[in-house]
């Protein structure tokens, strides 16, 4: 919680207007990707802000009473950032970092009007009469001007760490590849060139995923793989030749793989010595990954499956959690995606055969 403060500089602070409720929700991801959601109160509209955060993340400010309305920023450890306006007509400055960033905004005022006026054509109460198929449209057609906007900043600016924000947020990889040639060895060598470099790691994913769509079926062999443990040691597929293994893919951040985590606990303890479970982490920093397996007593052999490793790509999972079960030969015995009711009856079936 905080309140409006005179003192030294915070890291977000400012005036907003208009706030009904004088409250306004910031909200990101800490640093093992847990949610934070913390109230600010307004005083005569200004406030202040200090994240507890160690690493760059996304932030969003939000209307407590109109979650429609909300900006977007990102946040930098040792930046500062002033914010004056109202929710949906603000300015942005502070330091280098942030006078970059109110550069752009500046730009894409136009585009973000656009967005919350879409946004705020969806009826509140169901209407059959609503055409989505048009709104995605328009949807569409906003992204890319946006695409244009972060494109033309990029041009103008290419010695800006805002540059590697934007790139990571460009939504094709034609486009992503085309700012990446613009921006300067400065900005990918600086503190947020990891961003530029995970969209590569995600770029190479996508096209590891999708060349191994025709080659992943049930019949099929599994990909071979060696993954770090839980435990410190490695795990290997191919050790485990000559008997069943269940690949349990999830993260900490999909809600259908902890409402899961009961069935596959089930499927642990009740074949266990006919049976290995190995739950692969997609998604998740180690720190989230390991307080995850604490947190939900995951007390089955859990490996780390992390970007450059990308097996999640090499199986073309379609969603999360997929499962696949690999039979003593090696092969991909079954797989699915979600949760089905009939999952631990049809393993048992299965590895009974």
């Amino acid at each position: 919680m905080a309140i409006a403060s005179c003192g030294p500089k915070h890291m977000f602070s400012g005036t907003l207007n208009g706030i009904e409720s004088g409250q306004i929700f910031f909200v990101y991801n800490n640093e093992v990707d847990e949610m934070i959601m913390d109230t600010v109160y307004l005083d005569g509209g200004k406030f202040f802000y200090d994240p507890a955060i160690k690493k760059p993340d996304v932030l969003m400010i939000v209307d407590k009473d109109h979650f429609i309305d909300y900006i977007t920023l990102y946040m930098v450890p040792g930046e500062y950032c002033t914010i004056k306006g109202t929710m949906t007509d603000y300015t942005v400055s502070g330091s280098k970092f942030y006078k970059d960033w109110g550069i752009f905004h500046e730009m894409q005022k136009d585009n973000l009007a656009a967005l919350h006026d879409l946004r705020a054509s969806i009826p509140v109460e169901e209407d059959p009469d609503y055409d989505m198929a048009e709104y995605s449209a328009r949807e569409r057609e906003i992204s890319q001007e946006w695409n244009n906007i972060a494109l033309e900043f990029i041009k103008q600016h290419p010695t800006s760490d805002v540059c590697a924000y934007l790139a990571r947020e460009i939504s094709s990889a034609e486009l992503f590849l085309e700012a990446d040639e613009m921006i300067s060895d400065k900005v990918k060598e600086g503190p947020l060139g990891f961003l530029i470099e995970n969209r590569y790691l995600m770029i190479d994913a996508e096209s590891k995923r999708q060349s191994a769509i025709g080659t992943i079926f049930e019949g099929a062999d599994a990909p071979d793989f060696t993954l770090k443990t839980s435990e410190g040691g490695t795990f290997t597929l191919s050790d485990k030749r000559g008997s069943y293994v269940m690949l349990d893919f999830w993260g900490t951040w999909c809600t259908w793989c902890i409402e899961g985590l009961p069935n596959v606990r089930e499927i642990a303890r009740k074949y266990a010595g006919k049976l290995t479970v190995v739950s692969v982490d997609c998604g998740d920093s180690e720190e989230a990954w390991l307080n995850g397996i604490k947190k939900y007593g995951m007390d089955w052999v859990q490996v780390y499956n992390g970007k450059a490793d990308a097996i999640d790509s090499k199986y073309a999972v379609q969603g999360y959690p997929g499962f696949y079960l690999i039979d003593p030969e090696g092969k991909i015995k079954m797989m699915c995606f979600g949760e089905p009711a009939h999952f631990v009856e049809k393993i048992g079936e299965l590895i009974s055969e």
